[in-house]
């Protein structure tokens, strides 16, 4: 268990320096662009409010069946400690990936969008 262990905590470590980088860029992103902008492009592109759900909907269960399994080792013990260490290694770097995803859907409705030039129009 500990061989796997190892990179699921460095994955764990290196997602979460991802993290803060992007949380920083939305950070510095929000003063730069005017609320009333930001609220309505979130709000216009339907795809970011589902897919923005559905990223925190997976974090929660995630947390719910963190849990349980928290739970049945202190009710009943029947799940061995290093499974269940290694189990919760992986559930912590799910949500955390969930996360990332989401702070990074949120950097590219914030950044201002490109202007699309068609070559036919050039002529």
């Amino acid at each position: 268990m500990l061989a796997l262990k190892i990179p699921v905590l460095v994955l764990t470590i290196l997602f979460a320096i991802i993290g803060i980088y992007l949380a920083f860029r939305v950070y510095i992103a929000g003063k730069k662009i005017n609320p009333a902008t930001l609220r309505a492009r979130a709000f216009l592109n339907e795809s970011f409010l589902k897919e923005s759900w559905k990223l925190i909907l997976v974090s929660l269960i995630l947390f719910i069946i963190r849990a349980i399994v928290e739970l049945e080792e202190l009710l009943e013990n029947v799940i061995d400690y290093k499974s269940s260490e290694l189990l919760d290694e992986i559930i912590v770097l799910g949500i955390l990936i969930c996360l990332i995803l989401l702070l990074y859907k949120w950097l590219k409705l914030m950044q201002s969008p490109k202007l699309i030039i068609d070559n036919k129009s050039k002529v």
